[in-house]
């Protein structure tokens, strides 16, 4: 997995290249937390993600509980119709913004 990290105007685009799962969630928790002390405008591009697992799950829970924190905002865009799918059968798409 890659993640290519934008800055704009104090707003940050993560852009995420391949699979989360178990074995990329830490990478990509690292990136969140970052992003997440970095910006109240967080934009996530999953554009090519391609699977999420529950760990993935988790780091975008714990990331948007942060953003609400700090009353940040955080969306998701280019969510592809199988990532969605797992977002609306775990409920997710009532937690998170996604585009």
């Amino acid at each position: 997995m890659q993640i290519t990290k934008q800055e704009n105007n104090g707003s940050v685009t993560l852009a995420i290249d391949g699979i989360i799962d178990s074995t990329t969630a830490p990478q990509f928790e690292e990136a969140m937390v970052e992003a997440c002390g970095a910006t109240k405008s967080l934009t996530l591009d999953f554009a090519k993600v391609g699977f999420v697992s529950s760990a993935a799950l988790r780091v975008l829970l714990f990331s948007q509980k942060k953003m609400n924190a700090i009353q940040g905002a955080m969306k998701l865009i280019n969510v592809n119709d199988t990532v969605r799918e797992v977002f609306e059968l775990t409920g997710f798409v009532s937690v998170l913004n996604i585009a």
